[in-house]
Parts: structure tokens; sequence; C-alpha cells
């Protein structure tokens, strides 16, 4: 097939759009069709830009008997009556306040009763729900399906600010307990969101609710498996290896490294991120995309009362239940963290996960929010200056990369929470989280015969090895003999394709920053 004929869904969430259109579409309609045929209420907790909304969609299309969408799919070989249902489908993403929420919902249901029509003693949110869901059932001859797509948006927007939570809360209490009320007229309820708010009457009313996101059967419902890759964009691997020199190994363990690793079960079933492969599938590119399609609000707002820090979230020990079962918690951020995608499970174990960072993407995706609010600077001046140091190592001049990094962690605040003095440390932390965001492979305290390096920066076209001292613990010349006297740089000795360079670099604890270092090209 000629690539460029092909038509790849970058951003779409229709799923008619994407059948009608001729898009290229990985087959989950067996999955969907379990969904449907399933339990009654059902919530599927995934990360943004996920897949959640066009499996919604394709959800959609399946209850309203549209046949001919599915022509060829895997859900053909399980659906033999395609009998059509009243489908009320909400999407509450957008609606970031009580009032915005409000407002989408009575026109959301005024909509729906331009064709059904509303009681004169239908007064509140439930009643009206009630009535069409009532009313839908009856002019069918079967019961409805509720699709709510992204329902904790407007929870998430005011988590921070009481009042307007609350009244959020008190929206959600007046309109869902229709589903528990009105059971009786409905086949299927399915849920989409990122964080779980099980306390709300949404939850506590509804009998049985399947939280589908931690069962193996639809681990990869959403996301994208090797073999789905494998199989589905074949043309658009072998171009992306043809533009990179790359063969099909290498391209597969490149796109592995930027967005697979996505682990959501106990069974350890990994997916792609599909926002983010598909952009570079269809951009012949490996960009960051996931995080330039917008982050949560909510990770900064969790970021100005606490800081995060890597290397207690890489490789954190959670409670199997804590991850599976609980709500969202302004005292547990990697459980934030998890449910927002920035965290995966790496491990499991009868009781307990590993969560650790899934790709290289989304490790630079945390790190850039959390650069800016560990320095207490700017976004836009760390982004200036992360630039810079970008455009140096390209270059190799390291010397005015170091001299970024200076700049970028001067006057350095203390640790959240700390009197306590700059440790070496602290400034490690800061340099690694600099070399993640400027894309960088890092290497922390690598043991080696001759000793334990502190830092290892692996950029394009260079490798970084630094020794690192406080000035009150001999500081520059310390690092420098250190860093000489014990060859770290040897480990490269067979680096064929990079520079390598040793770098040691003195800190002031008087002044808060970098005070002085020394550069040597040994490869």
């Amino acid at each position: 097939m000629n690539n460029n004929a092909r038509r790849l869904p970058v951003g779409l969430q229709g799923f008619e759009k994407i059948r009608r259109e001729g898009y290229v579409y990985v087959d989950k309609t067996d999955m969907v069709w379990q969904i449907a045929n399933g339990r009654q209420n059902n919530f599927l907790s995934r990360p943004r830009r996920f897949g959640k909304s066009l499996l919604t969609s394709t959800l959609k299309c399946y209850f309203e008997g549209k046949r001919e969408l599915f022509e060829g799919l895997k859900i053909m070989k399980l659906e033999k009556e395609w009998k059509p249902r009243q489908v009320f489908h909400f999407d509450f993403s957008g609606n970031n306040s009580a009032d915005a929420l409000k407002n989408y919902l009575n026109s959301a249901l005024a909509q729906y009763e331009e064709e059904y029509g509303r009681n004169d003693y239908d007064n509140t949110l439930k009643d009206r729900f009630m009535t069409l869901l009532a009313k839908g059932a009856e002019k069918y001859g079967a019961p409805v399906a509720v699709l709510v797509d992204e329902y904790d948006t407007p929870l998430q927007h005011t988590l921070y600010n009481g009042k307007e939570h609350e009244k959020v809360r008190d929206i959600y209490t007046s309109f869902f307990p229709a589903l528990k009320t009105g059971e009786e007229y409905i086949k299927c309820a399915f849920l989409t969101g990122v964080t779980r708010f099980s306390q709300l009457s949404l939850f506590s009313t509804l009998n049985n609710v399947t939280m589908l996101g931690s069962m193996p059967q639809y681990a990869t419902v959403c996301g994208i498996t090797e073999d789905e890759i494998r199989s589905n964009f074949m043309p658009e691997l072998e171009r992306m290896g043809r533009t990179k020199g790359w063969n099909m190994e290498q391209t597969m363990a490149e796109l592995k490294d930027m967005y697979d690793g996505y682990h959501f079960t106990a069974e350890m079933q990994g997916v792609y991120n599909p926002y983010s492969l598909i952009n570079a599938l269809a951009d012949n590119n490996l960009g960051y995309y996931w995080v330039s399609s917008g982050g949560s609000s909510l990770l900064n707002e969790m970021l100005q009362h606490t800081e995060v820090e890597g290397e207690s979230l890489d490789g954190c020990v959670m409670r199997r239940s804590t991850v599976e079962e609980a709500d969202i918690s302004l005292d547990n951020i990697p459980l934030f963290l998890y449910q927002a995608g920035y965290l995966t499970i790496k491990e499991a174990k009868p009781r307990r996960y590993t969560l650790g960072f899934p790709n290289k993407e989304v490790r630079t995706a945390l790190y850039e929010i959390v650069l800016p609010n560990a320095l207490k600077k700017k976004e836009s001046y760390v982004d200036n200056i992360i630039g810079d140091i970008e455009e140096a190592l390209d270059k190799q001049h390291i010397k005015n990369a170091i001299e970024g990094l200076k700049e970028l962690i001067a006057g350095v605040p203390f640790a959240h929470d700390s009197n306590e003095y700059l440790s070496e440390e602290r400034y490690r932390y800061l340099l690694k989280l600099a070399f993640y965001v400027i894309g960088c492979k890092v290497e922390e305290e690598k043991q080696m015969a001759t000793g334990q390096i502190d830092l290892i920066a692996h950029y394009d076209n260079c490798i970084l090895v630094m020794e690192l001292k406080l000035d009150n613990n001999g500081g520059i010349e310390a690092a420098k003999q250190q860093i000489i006297d014990r060859n770290y740089a040897s480990i490269f000795s067979a680096e064929k394709t990079k520079a390598v360079y040793s770098v040691a670099i003195s800190f002031s604890t008087k002044e808060r920053g970098i005070s002085d270092y020394f550069i040597e090209r040994v490869k």
C-alpha cells in the first residue's frame, strides 16, 4: 500500500468519522462488545489522551446499531442482533466550574427533551434525566445506554477550591442518582475518567460498579500493544526506519523507549500511549506529543503545596488495594501520578505494586513541570535556559552548556520544608532534572572498579561524565583530581559515535549554586 494514501487518526476521537473516512483503526471491538454486554455499571480509569473518548464513541455507535461501521471488525463474530437503543451521551471535558457544568447538563438534557418532551414536574436534573431514561427505553422497546466521558474533569479543576468543589459535588449528587433510580431502564452505564472520586453518590449509590481499569481482560482496551503496532502500522514503521537509518528492530526499540511501558493490571500487559505513537508515526518523528497536548492543571496545583522528588517516585511501592481502589488524595501524589499516567506499574506482587516512569516521554514531561517548581523560577525562564543548553550541547560547546546550568540553578532554594544546608545530593538532583528535561539519558551514582560516578548524561552527540563536590568538601580541585585519578571516563573507551567529556563541578554552599567547573574532552 502507498504510505501516502494511508490516513492516520491523529487526534481523532470519533469512531464513525474514522470508519467512514477510511482512517487506520486498531480493532478493539471485541472488548467493546464485552463491556456493552457485561455488567450494568462500569467505570474505566485511564490517563488523558489515551483513547477513552474513542472507546466511548465506539460504544455509542454500537448501541445505536450502526452495523455498517463495524464490517470486517472482531465484533461481527460476536454480535448477531444489532438492535438499536437510545444512547444518552455526556462529555464533561471542558467544564471547569460548577456553573459551567450545570449549564452543560441543562443544555444536554434540553437537547434530548426536544425529542421526548419535558414534564412540568421535572424540576431537578435527576427528575429530568429519570424521565428521559424511561421514555428512551419505551420508544426503542429496549433498555438504554448511558455514556459519560471524562466525568471527573470538573472535580479535578476545583479540588483546591473548597467552596467551588462542593458546588460541583452538589451537581453530581443531583444528577447521577438517576442511574440508580432508573436502573430498570438501563442496559449499560459506562463512565470514563482519569481520577476516582468514589465518595460521591455516583459510586456509592450504584449497585456494584465494575472498575474495568484493573481487570486483565481490559488491560489493553485503551492504548496500543506492540503486536498491534506491527499489524496496523508497518508502512509507517518502514518509512521511519528508512528516514532514520534504522532496521525494524531498532525502529521498534526507539518507539518503545519513548512511548511504551504502561501497565494497568497485575498481569503486566503493556501498551503504548496511542496519542503519542500515532503522532510520531504520522510525523515520522519521535516527538514529545503527550506533554505538548496539555498537562494536568491539578498536578501544577499539587506542586505548589509540596515538592516531588523524582527518586522517591521511580520505584515507589504502594499497596495493590490503594492503587486499584483508592480515591485521589491531596496527600498521596504518587497515586495521582499513577492515575494521571506519569507513573505506571513496574512490578506486581500479591499485595503491592512497584510504580515507576513508563517511558522517556513521560519522565521528561513530569520533570518539565517539576524543575521550575524545584528551582522556584518561572517556567518561561527555565524553558529559555534549557533551550540555550540544548543548543550548546548540539554544537558541543560544553563550556556554554555548563554556564547555562550555572545560571539555571543560581540561588537555588532549599528543599521543600527544609532549613538544612544544600547538600551535594540536592545539587545532583537538580542537575539530573535539568538533563532529563533536555532529553538526556541519565545515570546516577554508577559503580565502576575505581569508584562511583556521581552523574552521567547521555546526549545525542556526546556523553558528560561528572564528579560533583561542595566547596566545603574539597571543591573543584578535589572533584577534578578524583575524576582524573580514577579515570571515570574509561568506561566509554569503546564509544564510537559520541564525544566523551569529563566534567568536574563544585558548588558553593554560601552562594547556592555552581562556583567552578573543569571540562576535558577524553574521547
